[in-house]
């Protein structure tokens, strides 16, 4: 199956994200709209960019086609191992998939992803019932300390035993208009909503701000693609990326 941008996404909200690819991530998505796979030697791939991150290639994958960026120094490498891919229409189901195990032979050692990235809005957005069971973590706060280092957003949680986050929604403030959510439930605690409740919360907290969020997860992550759709969050696209 190809990927299709959900029709629920209202006009304005997938302009911002088009935005957020272009700038951000430069992956223009007129160019994979028009047709065809295509690889684009970006040198902002080699510079550090949200937390000091460097993110070399960023694919994202529509119906119609894809557009890959990729640092310069990167492109010739990518080329060949992608093969006749590169000269097709769009990427199909195994091709998103040859995509990602290239994307991961051409950034050795790097975290690579092959995924959703989504999208909710206010008007996608579904808040459920015992979203009143995620808190606002304060700044000061010991049980979040750990999670302080890793994101610049505010953090959502559920309390368990002694106070400690049993389960947790961070934001990531990755531009002005688009910030991306990131969650964990400890073990023990998962299949109870959790999960679903803080990531409802960080949502309307983003939402609240004027801030569009975004949810990226893996393909094969079906627990977490559950809460995404549960809270409302819609396909934009298929991702690839690698992150050092």
């Amino acid at each position: 199956m190809t990927p299709v941008t959900s029709n629920r996404l209202p006009p304005a909200a997938v302009r911002t994200l088009d935005a957020y690819a272009d700038s951000v991530l430069g992956c223009p998505p007129p160019i994979a709209r028009a047709g065809g796979v295509h690889l684009r030697s970006e040198p902002q791939r080699g510079l550090p960019a949200w937390h000091g991150f460097t993110m070399p290639i960023v694919a994202l994958s529509f119906a119609q086609g894809a557009v890959i960026a990729c640092r310069p120094d990167l492109v010739d490498r990518l080329r060949g191992e992608l093969g006749s891919d590169i000269r097709q229409s769009y990427l199909d189901g195994p091709a998103f998939r040859r995509l990602w195990r290239a994307v991961a032979r051409c950034a050795e050692n790097s975290f690579t992803l092959a995924g959703d990235l989504r999208a909710a809005s206010a008007a996608t957005f579904v808040a459920p019932a015992t979203i009143d069971r995620a808190e606002l973590i304060a700044e000061d706060d010991t049980a979040a300390l750990h999670l302080r280092t890793r994101f610049d957003g505010a953090i959502f949680g559920v309390r368990g035993p002694h106070g400690r986050l049993i389960s947790w929604a961070a934001i990531k403030l990755k531009s002005d208009s688009v910030w991306e959510l990131a969650v964990a439930t400890e073990a023990d605690y998962r299949g109870r909503g959790f999960a679903r409740d803080v990531v409802a919360a960080a949502t309307q907290y983003t939402l609240e701000q004027g801030r569009l969020p975004i949810y990226i997860h893996d393909r094969d992550n079906g627990t977490s693609a559950f809460v995404a759709r549960a809270v409302g969050f819609q396909l934009y696209c298929e991702i690839v990326l690698c992150e050092y």
